[in-house]
């Protein structure tokens, strides 16, 4: 016999409170119940999972590496509900779909809005990631759609251009910097505020700062636009960020914006997909952003 879900939940309950007789309680079950299902449990997998004590149960190794598979196995059959509720409720098919925090600051939240207005019964679910992560996500069918930054080479992939977002520089409105333009190489004179390390922002500055052969003082690493935008405000240094996420930001926190005057500084968007046939939710999902891309 393989072990059941529910005794799967009841030793996570078990191991969560440290006690059976409250794990069986949460569970809706007698005591004698609940350690008979994890007595099973044990026999099931040959090996001792709890280490019974008078003052309460925990896991043995084998106990620590059964939790963190059954933790999975219990998401996964969530969200494998979910999604079957979904076509109980009248969808007829879903997409995944993975962005970079650039479009979901700015353009795509209405796109996927229209989409649902346009496509009531194809569900759409989206997550913010880091386009390296959409893309090892695409690849391993994580996901079905990524919206990126930046193409990769890799042959199993297909990259649609999308949109066209602008990188400026963001200041506090007391910054000794009075142009209306600047060029990257001449704000390296100051301390940045940055992104975490793995963010496309970050990896373009880093470059951009090794062509111009000087020195990136990035003072601060945050993970959010508005920690950023924050930081400069509090005047720890000047940032890079696109200016239609970073917009909404700008009066609250008295910043100004700067032109940069680099042509990295225009970046394409790209829609990222499988280089496969692409199911009919899928399709129509690309087409719709493509199209409100164009408009």
């Amino acid at each position: 016999m393989r072990p059941d879900l529910d005794s799967l939940a009841l030793f996570l309950r078990a191991i969560e409170h440290g006690s059976l007789s409250k794990a069986a309680a949460e569970s809706h079950m007698v005591l004698s119940a609940a350690s008979r299902r994890l007595a099973i449990l044990e026999e099931q997998l040959g090996v001792v999972l709890l280490n019974r004590t008078s003052k309460g149960v925990t896991p043995t190794g084998a106990g620590e590496s059964l939790a963190m598979h059954a933790r999975q196995i219990l998401r996964d059959v969530d969200r494998m509900r979910a999604d079957l509720s979904d076509y109980a409720q009248g969808a007829t098919g879903r997409v995944r779909l993975h962005a970079n925090a650039s479009a979901m600051g700015q353009f795509l939240p209405d796109d996927v809005a229209s989409f649902r207005q346009r496509y009531p019964e194809i569900r759409v679910s989206v997550e913010e990631h880091r386009s390296v992560y959409i893309v090892q996500a695409i690849r391993d069918r994580q996901a079905d759609v990524g919206v990126i930054t930046s193409e990769a080479a890799d042959p199993a992939l297909h990259f649609i251009p999308y949109r066209t977002d602008r990188l400026v520089a963001i200041v506090r409105q007391k910054h000794p910097w009075r142009g209306r333009e600047v060029s990257f190489e001449e704000l390296l004179d100051y301390d940045f505020v940055g992104l975490e390390d793995d963010s496309a922002i970050s990896r373009t500055m880093e470059d951009a700062a090794m062509s111009a052969r000087k020195v990136l003082r990035l003072r601060v690493r945050v993970k959010s636009f508005e920690a950023v935008c924050r930081m400069i405000e509090a005047g720890m240094g000047v940032g890079i960020l696109p200016e239609g996420a970073a917009v909404a930001y700008r009066k609250e926190m008295k910043l100004r914006f700067i032109n940069l005057t680099d042509a990295w500084a225009s970046r394409r968007m790209y829609l990222c997909t499988r280089q496969e046939a692409l199911s009919f939710p899928q399709r129509r999902l690309v087409d719709h952003l493509l199209a409100r891309g164009m408009s």
